[in-house]
């Protein structure tokens, strides 16, 4: 039986956010990727998880993380890490135990939001300009180029560009269905 929900989608566009306050609506267990292979990693600051995004064993632990969830028996809701749903090893697991969501929100409103937040996070100097990079705001850019991968990764998509109450309550009402189909 298919029980599992996984969200795929670029960094910011609400996967953990509408996942963590949907799981506890459906009272139901509450998974992230990032931040379970963070702490097997022993890397707990949001630098570290970007530094280590593009390390071999960083996606290798990823592709463990997802692996495991075949292991669980009730219905369970899980964010991944960004690369997730551009892994096709990843992707076909997921089908295969489970409903894998697109969580699709405009770029420029998470860039947006990003420049608004109040926190700017790791940057970096562009030595042959002299110009700041935020790497939050080059992640998104970065896997912004990869939407139609996501589209085509994911049996679903979630329409995430109002509110977060919004997205919340169309993310419930999607599970609920798909839990009472069964």
């Amino acid at each position: 039986m298919k029980n599992k929900f996984f969200l795929i989608g670029i960094p910011g566009c609400g996967k953990s956010t509408l996942g963590r306050r949907v799981a506890d609506i459906l009272q139901i267990p509450f998974f992230d990727t990032d931040t379970m292979v963070s702490n097997k990693l022993g890397k707990m600051g949001l630098a570290e998880v970007f530094r280590s995004s593009f390390d071999v064993l960083y996606v290798e632990e990823q592709k463990k993380a997802i692996a495991q969830f075949s292991e669980i028996d009730t219905p369970a809701l899980i964010a991944t890490g960004a690369e997730v749903g551009l892994m096709p090893y990843c992707v076909r697991y997921m089908d295969n135990i489970g409903y894998t969501i697109h969580i699709k929100r405009d770029p420029e409103t998470i860039l947006e939001h990003l420049r608004n937040d109040g926190e700017r996070g790791l940057t970096l100097r562009n030595e042959a300009d002299g110009t700041e990079i935020v790497m939050r705001e080059e992640a998104v850019r970065l896997y912004a180029k990869k939407l139609s991968e996501y589209r085509e990764a994911a049996l679903l998509m979630l329409d995430n560009n109002g509110s977060e109450d919004e997205g919340v309550e169309k993310l419930s009402f999607l599970i609920e269905k798909l839990i009472q189909c069964g």
